[in-house]
């Protein structure tokens, strides 16, 4: 999983996982008034669980100059996340909200929401190696006219999937179909973001495209393909 983030800490050789999960890594928020979610984290283990979190902005996401930087300075919070911190009992749940602090956006802002895990001594008889699990959610606050745009462009020897619009959409599945019935997936899939491409490689001459596309809801599109 992409957006699983994995530290050891090196406390002897037997490995002890440290658990933690939580019910969702993708939110997406409105940047009107009141844009809120939650995130629900939950300690199945025995000890007691330290979570903190951290905010990045996501800076010309899916772009080769995206940048993720971590929010510190009070002045530049435009995604609240509160509690910031908390201490789970052993079995206890606790609910995180991320509240949207944008307004009136041209095209979706990106953040990333770090949980994560800090835990105490381990209780154990032999030394061993704990294993801190951390989630990232991936946050899109999104303009109120929000809407993505995909089209098939030709672009010298080669076919992208190019998004025009001012949100994201993740592409799922691309398959080659002669007719109907008779499809052949190809390895294509990602996350289109405003403004960016996917490269179609080994793209046929002939029949259609069909993508299946997810964002808050999923639909499959189809682009003929010139014999």
């Amino acid at each position: 999983m992409k957006n699983l983030l994995i530290a050891f800490i090196l406390l002897v050789a037997q490995p002890v996982l440290a658990a933690m999960s939580v019910d969702k890594i993708v939110l997406y928020l409105e940047d009107g008034p009141n844009a809120r979610d939650d995130v629900v984290v939950s300690n199945p283990d025995e000890e007691t669980l330290y979570v903190q979190t951290e905010i990045f902005r996501v800076d010309n996401p899916g772009m080769e100059n995206e940048q993720r930087v971590r929010v510190v300075n009070p002045d530049e919070f435009k995604l609240l996340v509160s509690p910031s911190k908390a201490v789970l009992a052993p079995g206890e749940r606790k609910r995180f909200r991320l509240m949207a602090l944008d307004r009136n956006l041209d095209e979706e802002k990106v953040y990333r929401v770090t949980f994560k895990p800090v835990v105490g001594k381990i209780k154990a008889e032999q030394t061993a190696l704990k294993i801190l699990v951390a989630y990232q959610a991936l946050v899109f606050v999104q303009p109120d006219d929000g809407e993505y745009k995909v089209d098939l462009v030709e672009d010298g020897n080669v076919y992208r999937l190019t998004n025009s619009g001012n949100i994201n959409v993740e592409v799922v599945e691309v398959r080659h179909c002669l007719s109907e019935g008779e499809c052949e997936k190809l390895e294509v899939s990602g996350r289109l973001y405003a403004g960016t491409s996917i490269q179609v490689a080994d793209m046929p001459e002939n029949g259609e495209l069909e993508v299946l596309l997810r964002g808050q809801t999923s639909e499959r599109v189809r682009f003929p393909l010139d014999s």
